[in-house]
């Protein structure tokens, strides 16, 4: 059985998309692959995410950047790297790039899951357009050059949306070597249950209509965008309830603006809400609410979706791949940032329970129409056609080691740092 090292920059207790792909996909992965999982020691339990993979956790920085804590790759990384037969990042973040630099050095076959927009992230992280200390273009430059270096190393892509199918191809990845491999959704675990249970939990009367959000509370998720249309909402309907569910950097700053503009709304935060307790939140909620920056396709849009619950998310340009349908299993928001179209389409589908029901039922048909086995099937074949790759000489190995620019990381997990 030939041997995956798969590399993350998340691990359990965060909660993410990353962690809930692979959350879901390891158990096809591990039928075909001995499995090695490589992530920062976020929590020192190694069953946390999956049982019968071998997991190396290492240190990270205590110093939250976008969300996350750097990690710090290192010797056992690339002996991670060394013994695999196939390398799969998840992240370019430091240990994500690390990987794709000594797999690259090892001639080893590499794969990446593209699931971020590098470049918002990253500006997020070092929040330079805020402080000025680089111009948007020269920094979106910058992040262009590093990240079109660190593909160039990679042997397959694997792709849920076309809008990352794009991203790759405005980086100059040829086609042949992107593969599409679309998100499912457990539809057993997130379906239409009874309501009232958490609605009576959180004291919400039983026929108030209640408007959910569910995720990080961070500045790429526009939740403040939702929080600026409370006031307009309640205006037409005081009696609305707006559930935010999920912790993150920004909590404490969303919960000073909800009292600054809209004191009188009914509006409850949750903090982190423990993976295995959402499906009780969207079956207490009426409609669902995403309108992110930098995310047109995201599972909890899908964990909704098939919930039966009505959806609003951002403006899906590109229809191939994309399981959104406007006007039919949910509803597009055209301008992310404005607060008044949010208002507007919330108070249609508080306004007509007919729309919101019939949207509801063809989401949920939508989703079970999208597998898991499927998403595997395609990244295990994507997987098996780079298995073999042909020797480097060893001298062309050092070469790539010496004159590459962005070897930093690769250098510091050769250099021993210690590690759990």
């Amino acid at each position: 059985m030939k041997k995956l090292c798969v590399v993350a920059d998340t691990y359990p207790p965060k909660k993410d998309g990353v962690l809930t792909f692979l959350r879901s996909i390891l158990p096809y992965l591990k039928e075909h692959y001995e499995i090695t999982l490589v992530a920062p020691a976020f929590s020192r339990d190694k069953k946390a995410l999956s049982s019968d993979i071998n997991v190396i956790l290492t240190r990270y920085i205590p110093i939250e950047m976008a969300n996350y804590y750097p990690a710090i790759p290192g010797a056992r990384v690339a002996r991670a790297i060394k013994n695999s037969d196939i390398v799969f990042v998840h992240d370019l973040a430091p240990l994500g790039s690390s990987a794709i630099n000594l797999a690259r050095l090892m001639n080893k076959p590499l794969a990446v899951f593209c699931h971020h927009d590098e470049a918002g992230m990253l500006t997020q992280a070092f929040k330079l357009r805020e402080r000025r200390f680089v111009p948007d273009r020269q920094f979106s430059s910058i992040i262009e050059k590093i990240v079109k270096k660190q593909y160039k190393a990679v042997d397959i892509f694997f792709v849920a949306t076309s809008r990352f199918y794009l991203k790759l191809k405005k980086l100059g990845v040829e086609e042949h070597k992107i593969v599409f491999a679309p998100f499912a959704v457990d539809t057993n675990k997130f379906r239409l249950r009874n309501k009232t249970e958490l609605r009576e939990k959180l004291r919400i009367p039983e026929k108030s209509p209640v408007l959910l959000y569910l995720g990080r509370m961070s500045h790429e998720k526009n939740v403040e965008t939702i929080i600026r249309a409370v006031p307009l909402i309640t205006k037409r309907h005081p009696e609305a309830y707006f559930v935010f569910a999920g912790g993150g950097a920004r909590l404490k700053g969303y919960k000073a603006l909800a009292r600054k503009i809209a004191p009188d709304a009914n509006i409850i935060f949750t903090g982190w809400v423990e993976w295995d307790k959402t499906p009780d939140y969207y079956s207490m909620a009426d409609i669902f609410m995403f309108p992110s920056l930098h995310e047109t396709q995201a599972f909890v849009t899908m964990e909704a979706m098939a919930s039966e619950l009505a959806v609003l998310v951002s403006k899906d340009e590109i229809i191939e791949h994309s399981y959104y349908r406007d006007g039919e299993n949910c509803l597009f928001i055209s301008e992310s940032l404005n607060e008044r179209e949010l208002a507007e389409k919330v108070s249609l589908l508080i306004e007509d329970s007919e729309l919101r029901i019939r949207m509801g039922r063809v989401a949920r048909e939508t989703m079970l129409k999208v597998s898991w086995q499927d998403n595997a099937d395609k990244i295990i074949s994507g997987l098996r056609s780079i298995e073999y790759k042909e020797n480097v000489p060893k001298k062309l190995k050092i070469k790539r080691l010496l004159i590459n620019k962005y070897t930093g990381a690769a250098l510091l997990a050769y250099a021993g740092t210690k590690v759990m």
